[in-house]
Formats: structure tokens, C-alpha cells, sequence
């Protein structure tokens, strides 16, 4: 799914239910200032977080400095909102359970001269791993070495069978 908001502004984007592939969104401005864009999305049962990485325009001549300055996250089975001012080394929050959510993404947005500058990045559901097999305890139970005693008598008893039959 891609999600891409044109114009500069607050935006809300709805990215629907998150998966283990990544889900793209992202906005473009015109203008200077600080903004803040919304995106709803939810997890499912077999998910314990989100997780993403997001890049962002810097300045140039053609482009105007973006920077995404901090990301809340609230809604779900949070209690009270979660915060990554470290936006540009991705983000991930964990201990979620399913629901839906909102992700506020704070964006300052430098000057320039006739251009615009944008951020974009990717979201997605951190999976929870398969529940695996119990493995069998190498130790042996008690009804084991009952059946390798009576196995070891059986033999023991045939064995002495043969001897008096000869």
C-alpha cells in the first residue's frame, strides 16, 4: 500500500492493517513551518509492535530541509502515548497489543526559494515467531526404566529357557 499526502499541512492517512511487509507514507511541503501529520493503522492478534524507518529531504537548491523532529504514538492497549524524538534512526515500538493507533509525526520544514521538500518512510507489523515444538526432556522417566527392566527380564528369562531346554 502506498500512501503519499501532497501539499504542505497537517494530514491524516489511514495505512489499514499492518503486516510483516512494509507499508510506505510520507508528504511533500511548499512552505515553511512546523506541522504535524496523523497515520492510523492497526495490528493484529499475531503482532507485538511497529517498526520503520524514515528518511528526509535536506537542503539544497532544489529541495527544502526537512526534518522529522519527534514521533508519538497513542491508541491500542497503550495506556499513555509512547515517544521517539530519534526519528531518523527508524523507530520501533514494542509490548502492543491488537488494535488501532495513531502515529503523530512532527515535521519542521525549512525555507527555500520556489521549492518544496518532503520525508518518506516505511511501517510495519513486528511478527510474533511461530510457537515451537516442546522438545522431550532427555531424561528419562520413571516408566522407562520399568519398561527397560521388563525387557531386560523377558531376555534375561529366555535366555535362561534355551540354556534348560538343551
Amino acid at each position: 500500500m502506498l500512501s503519499f499526502v501532497g501539499m504542505a499541512g497537517a494530514a491524516t492517512t489511514n495505512l489499514g492493517l499492518l503486516s510483516a511487509g512494509d507499508t510506505n507514507f510520507g508528504n511533500t511541503f511548499y512552505s515553511w513551518g512546523t506541522f504535524t501529520d496523523y497515520y492510523t493503522f492497526s495490528i493484529g492478534s499475531n503482532s507485538s509492535g511497529a517498526a520503520g524507518n524514515i528518511t528526509d529531504s535536506d537542503l539544497s537548491f532544489f529541495t527544502r530541509d526537512v526534518d522529522v523532529t519527534k514521533i508519538v504514538l497513542s491508541g491500542g492497549t497503550l495506556g499513555s502515548a509512547l515517544s521517539d524524538t530519534y526519528a531518523d534512526d527508524g523507530f520501533s515500538f514494542t509490548g502492543l497489543g491488537a488494535g488501532a493507533y495513531t502515529m503523530a509525526l512532527t515535521v519542521k520544514v525549512g525555507t527555500g526559494f520556489l521549492t518544496s521538500g518532503y520525508y518518506k518512510g516505511t511501517i510495519h507489523a513486528v511478527v510474533n515467531a511461530a510457537p515451537t515444538a516442546p522438545v522431550a526432556s532427555p531424561a528419562p522417566e520413571p516408566a522407562d526404566f520399568a519398561m527397560a527392566l521388563m525387557g531386560l527380564a523377558g531376555v534375561g528369562f529366555m535366555v535362561r529357557r534355551r540354556r534348560s531346554a538343551r
